[in-house]
Parts: C-alpha cells; structure tokens; sequence
C-alpha cells in the first residue's frame, strides 16, 4: 500500500483501544521482545518506507537516476537486525534499507547514497541500496545477487576455520567472532543461480552459523516463482539436506509474531552450532521491481490485491494497536516527525551535492603501491621469527627437498621448485596464509589424518607438484583440496579475505576458470571500488595457463586469453618467465591489497632450457620483491628490432634472438612480467629506440594482449617512432587442436618468430 494512504487509515481508526502493555515487559507472543523494542522495530520499518518514498520524489525531481524499491521486505529486515549480534555478518541485497536503518545507517547517510554524492561511504558509486558498512558489519552489496550468497557461505566457512588470524593482519584476530552467526538475503528469483545452490552446500557441507533468509515476493522482475520451483518454493531442492543439518523454517514475513518467532529460532539452532538455516519468508511486493517496471502489466489484479492487503506495515500497526502496544496517535506522531527529518535531510543533501571526479573514481580501482607491499612483507617477515636455515634443514631431512639450503643460495632452477620453495616460505611467515583448490594437497579423505600411511606414500600436492609437502608439513587447514567448483573455490577464498586472512586459491587451468566468472569479475574485482575503498581484497589466484603441452594441451587445457581478464578493473595479472621472477613477483602478489590472478605456464614449470637456450634462474633473496608493471630488457645494446613478450613466449623470442643474430639481426626482448599493470614506459621506449617493433603472446588477436600492447605505442607519440607497422605473432583464431602438429598449427613458434622478425627487418 502506498505509505502515505497507510498513514491516512492509521490516523482514521476508529476501534476500541485496549489498555496499554509496559514498555519493559517481555511478550512471550513476540518472541520475548517488550512493547518498547517492538515500537523501535516499527518505527524503523516507517523510516525505511519513508526513506523509498522520498527516493521516489527525487527521481521524479532529476536527482536521483534509479530506484528500487523494498516495500514489504521490511518486517523481516528488522527482525532479523534485532535478533542479531552487532557483531554478526550480514550479506544482504538490494531490497534490506530497513535492516541497513534498524542496523545503525543515517538517514544522511541513505540520502547521500540516493543521489549518489560522494560523501556517502561507498563514495556515490553504486546505485541506491548497494551499501556497505564495515562498522556495521554490513559487507558491500552488488546486483549480481546470485554470486552473494558464495560470498556468505565463504564468510561463514572462514570465520569457523579452526586456525586464528594474526595482528597483522587487516582485520586484526579476525573480522568477526568464531560463534558469529553470518545471514544472507537473497530474493526467490536469485536463488535458481547455481552459486546459491553451491552455497547451501558448503553450509550444509561444514555445517557452519548461518542463515539464508529468501525474500520471497513471488516474483523475479515479471517471473512468477511458479515457474522457477516446485509448489513455488525455493527450498525444495534442498530438503535432503536436512538429513544433514540444514534447518528450513517457513515464515510469514508479513506476520509479526510469526516472523519474530521464526527468526528467533533460526537463530538459536544455528548459533548452538547444529547446522544453517534455510528460510522460506513469504513477503510482499508493496510496488514494482524498479522504477522501470511495472507490476500491473503482468499481475493477477487478485494476487495485486493480495499484495496491497497484506502490506507488513500495515499488518503490524494493526496489530500493535489492538495488542495496546502502541496507539493510533503515536503512529502518526512517528510518520510525521520521519517525514519531517527526511525532508530536510534530503533537501540539505540535493543542496550540498558534489560532483564524482574521474580522479576519486579512478582511485578506487586499485590500492597497489609497490613501497606499500614490501612495508607489509617487511612487518610479516619481522613478526614471523622463523629460523628458515633451520627449518630447510628440516626440510631436507624429511624429504622435501634435495638440499638442506636456503633456496637463494641453491642456484638455478626451475619455477616449478622456486613456486614451491616461494611457498613454503609464505607458509611459514604466517598462517594468514591458505591455499586450497583441486588437488593441491598432498592427501584427501581420511588420509589427511593417516600420518603413518601417508609416510608410506608420495602424497600429490598438485597435478604439477607445485603445492608439493605444503599439507604434509602445515597440515589439512592451511593446504587443502575442494570439490570440482571453481565459482566455490573464489567464493570460500572471498570468505577468508572478508574475515582477515591472505588466501592462495588455486584453479587448476585457465581454461575452467569460467564457472567463476562471476564471482571473480562481479564480486571480488568490485569490492574496493563498490564499497568506496571501505573493503580490499588481499588475494592471491594461481592459475595455470597456455599451450605447449607437447601436444597433451589441446582444447580445455591451452588457453592464453589473458586479454578477457585484463579487461576486468581491480584485477592485477602476473605472469613470470623464470624461476626468479615467478618468486619475486608472487611474493608481491600476496603482499598487495588487491586481487593478483598469478598465471603459471606448464611449459615452463619444467623444463631446463629452450631449444637449447638455458632458462633456470636463481632465486631472489627472500626480502627481494619485483615490482608489478615493471618490464625485463634482454639485449639492450640491440635495437634492429625490438619484441615485447611474457611468459612462455618470452623463452622461445630468446631463441628466436640466437637464430636472428646468426643472420646479422640483433633484436632487443622486452619481458612484460606482468600485463596489468603494463610497464607502459618501456613499451614506449622499446619503440623509440628500435623503431620497429614485434609483439609475441599466447593470446589472440580479438580483446588481447598483443592488441593491448600496440594500442599503447599507437595512442599516443610511440606512433611517430615507428619506422614499419607493428608485427603481432599470436595464436590464429582457434582453440589450440590436439596432438604434436596442435601447438604448432595454432600457436606461435620459433620459426614463425624469426620468419616474421627477418620480414619485419627486410620488407622496411
């Protein structure tokens, strides 16, 4: 019902008032909640219907540019806000003002965030209703909904994780309490996304303290429920999870007492620790999805009528007046003096609006500063303690390694050992740090605690070896397999980060690192920006990827298409060429605050050499970081032809180079090391000096590095340097085909290197 005609039939009531209840005397038909909290609950659900109105007004005025609206979700909001601990979790949606207000949010705050200025906390850059609070332990909300309650699920499994989170970290000891209780909204639509279904599993799975609340309204924009559920119910696919656990409770979120009473239970069943809670909350639509639709194109008039009839606010001053929790007057006096704050609030915020700068948007993408992460791996070296001498000679005793020293002091070798040795080293600095994925620990099952039999047994420790004796040595919390699920690998490693830890998630190839789109574009890449710069993402992603397989590769287990990942903002990419430079930048990686997709090339974990040319490197000494967007420059006194490249092409220009020089042709080779950030500088350089200038990636051509990486000498006063047209060797427009005679029909080669750098020279 449309709040103001509410207020209208509240101030006509004509029935019979009761005596009225003591404000301090607990109901047992309200859940134990007294007169008085039941009156703040109230109030507040009339603050966030008159908080939507006055969005609604400044819509239609030009100031405010979308709205979406929470009519009817408000009883459920503040029942759960008031049953609640200040200090659990809460993951919500779009539809939760009331929670945000009950929760502790101004209503200065949610004016601001209505015009979307700058001085709101998430600094004007969401649309309304996207907040995030740290102080309340409200987390940053976005639109892709699904993904969220990953998000959740991540946050519950990480705050019940068995190991502490050190004072160094950025939530010191931890975000929040082991026996927090994390609750996620979600409306009925969202939850038919695979991310929630994964959800619920993992919180059934570990049985941790949380609470599903489904908002159900019926409908998905203009898609009824009955066409997404059996008997229109969202909790149906889960109801073998009980067997387990799982809790699902059916509510009445437009019923006080019902949801008071509901809510209450939930949380007492899973704060005790039996297992989560799935809730079924009937709620109703009290206007349409946004301020671009609706509801009456599509709706039953009858299930419209239903709506409007069952309005929670309504129900519930019904309802408290006849309880003599509160009188028809006190409830006017209430809207009236609402009505009056906001007003004025959003009068002062349209009058004191300023304007988003590119420069304040631009400074919310990224926290890297280089200084910043070797000061951090300064203070985790110096808080550690630990006696790597020792230790490495414990090491080798155990059988972990060939030598009893330090790695810097071994000499060359190849990056699959110094991505090892690079992790034990993390591992022992802090337990901040975990890594899990598919594979990587040594055991599963019940042998991760068959100490006898497992030193019987290799152990895995990755399909590369790369995690090799990390679980063996730290144990099954700090280095642990998952379950095939990408999207639930970055979602859990989301979870940790929110709770204060530096994961290391692991996904086995590039190439599967779809299923987790989502979550990693829309969530994890988003946070520091959609929150204002209130939340960082700390987090580390190995990844594997390209070809050169010696055929094996093919199709699901080549990709290079770093250009795909590149174009997502807040999303740092790292991708070494040899053993020093995989240890000093993922030292790096993990010591920034922002999400690093680390990009580890089979081809190179192993091999000694390249067609002849040695590649093992000596590792960096452990206080040694590299810097992100700064290049490698091989063969710098040459400048006939200048090849920009990283990773595994990197070694194969180097021979590529040897074949040159023998025919009179001295290239210079550029080794991006990382390509976001791009040493944009040097690239520029390489063209000024060498003026004509070859790109060699395992990318294509469409939205890829190599296009990327011209652009920039292009764009700009590098084009006037140029002496022949950019040359790109790339992989032809295809997935890489199987067998021996695959890689080399589909991706760059020696021969195809030095056929195009002799044309290059020659032809111009």
């Amino acid at each position: 019902m449309e709040i103001v005609a509410l207020m209208n039939k509240v101030a006509g009531y004509d029935g019979k008032l009761p005596k009225r209840r003591k404000s301090d005397t607990p109901l047992d038909e309200y859940a134990g909640k007294t007169p008085a909290e039941l009156r703040a609950m109230l109030t507040t659900m009339l603050k966030a219907r008159r908080v939507e109105r006055e969005e609604k007004l400044l819509l239609r005025k030009g100031y405010n540019r979308f709205f979406i609206g929470c009519g009817g979700k408000e009883l459920i909001d503040v029942a759960l806000a008031d049953n609640m601990r200040p200090t659990d979790p809460f993951v919500g949606y779009y539809r939760n003002k009331a929670f945000d207000l009950h929760r502790g949010s101004s209503l200065r705050v949610k004016m601001l965030e209505a015009i979307g200025d700058p001085k709101a906390p998430n600094k004007g850059q969401q649309i309304p209703a996207h907040p995030g609070y740290p102080e309340l332990a409200i987390l940053p909300q976005s639109s892709p909904t699904g993904g969220h309650a990953l998000e959740a699920a991540g946050l519950a499994e990480a705050i019940n994780h068995p190991l502490p989170i050190s004072k160094l970290s950025h939530y010191p000891g931890g975000a929040y309490p082991t026996d927090a209780v994390t609750v996620c909204a979600i409306g009925e639509g969202s939850t038919s996304e695979s991310e929630f279904g994964r959800a619920v599993f993992y919180s059934a799975f570990y049985k941790t303290r949380s609470i599903f609340a489904i908002y159900n309204c019926g409908w998905a924009i203009s898609v009824s429920v009955e066409e997404q559920f059996p008997e229109g119910d969202p909790t149906t696919p889960y109801e073998g999870y009980q067997r387990f656990g799982l809790k699902i409770l059916q509510v009445d979120g437009t019923d006080v007492k019902d949801s008071l009473g509901k809510v209450a239970e939930a949380m007492e069943y899973t704060r005790s620790g039996k297992g989560p809670v799935l809730m079924n909350v009937r709620v109703t639509r009290e206007g349409s999805h946004s301020g671009s639709d609706d509801q009456s194109f599509y709706m039953d008039p009858l299930d419209q009528d239903w709506h409007t009839n069952n309005d929670c606010i309504m129900k519930a001053c019904d309802l408290f007046i006849k309880d003599g929790i509160i009188k028809p007057g006190e409830i006017k006096e209430i809207w009236d003096e609402l009505d009056a704050q906001i007003t004025a609030e959003s009068q002062k915020a349209v009058a004191e609006f300023e304007p988003k700068t590119t420069e304040l948007v631009e400074s919310l993408v990224y926290t890297y500063d280089f200084e910043d992460a070797r000061a951090r791996w300064k203070r985790y070296r110096e808080a550690s303690g630990v006696d790597r001498a020792a230790k490495y000679k414990e090491y080798h005793e155990k059988g972990y390694f060939n030598t009893p020293e330090l790695p810097e002091n071994i000499g060359p070798m190849t990056m699959r050992f110094a991505i090892n040795y690079t992790l034990f080293d993390l591992f022992m600095m802090t337990e901040d740090v975990l890594l899990f994925g598919e594979d990587v620990g040594d055991f599963s099952g019940h042998m991760v605690d068959e100490l006898e039999k497992q030193a019987k047994l290799k152990g895995k420790g990755g399909v590369f070896l790369v995690s090799k004796n990390l679980q063996r040595e730290f144990g099954k919390y700090r280095s642990f397999n998952t379950p095939l699920d990408e999207a639930g690998i970055l979602g859990r490693g989301l979870g940790h980060v929110l709770q204060g830890r530096r994961p290391i998630p692991e996904i086995q190839f590039l190439d599967y690192m779809s299923p987790a789109y989502q979550v990693l574009k829309d969530r994890i890449c988003t946070t520091y920006q959609r929150s204002g710069g209130l939340f960082k993402m700390p987090m580390t992603i190995r990844t594997t990827y390209g070809g050169y397989k010696q055929g094996a590769g093919a199709f699901w287990h080549s990709e290079g298409n770093l250009g795909t990942w590149m174009n997502i903002p807040g999303l740092l990419i790292a991708v070494p060429s040899n053993a020093h430079d995989a240890a000093g930048l993922l030292k790096t990686a993990w010591a920034t605050d922002d999400p690093v997709l680390f990009c580890e090339s089979v081809a190179l974990y192993n091999r000694r050499d390249w067609e002849g040319v040695p590649m093992e490197a000596s590792m960096p000494d452990i206080d040694e970081l590299i810097p992100f967007g700064k290049a490698k420059v091989y063969n710098e006194e040459f400048s006939d032809i200048g090849i920009i490249t990283y990773g595994a092409t990197f070694q194969m220009c180097r021979k590529a180079s040897e074949v040159l020089q023998e025919r009179g042709i001295h290239a210079r080779i550029i080794d991006l090391r990382t390509v976001k950030p791009m040493d944009e500088e040097c690239i520029l350089q390489t063209a000024k000096d060498c003026g004509k200038v070859m790109i060699v990636t395992e990318d294509r051509f469409h939205g890829g590095t190599g296009a990327t990486i011209a652009s920039v000498i292009t764009r700009g006063e590098g084009v006037f340097y140029l002496e022949a047209p950019i040359k790109l060797v790339q992989p032809i427009d295809a997935r890489v085909a199987y067998g021996v005679d695959g890689d080399n029909a589909c991706l760059p080669t020696v021969d195809k290197i030095v056929a195009a750098a002799e044309g290059l020279h020659t032809d111009y």
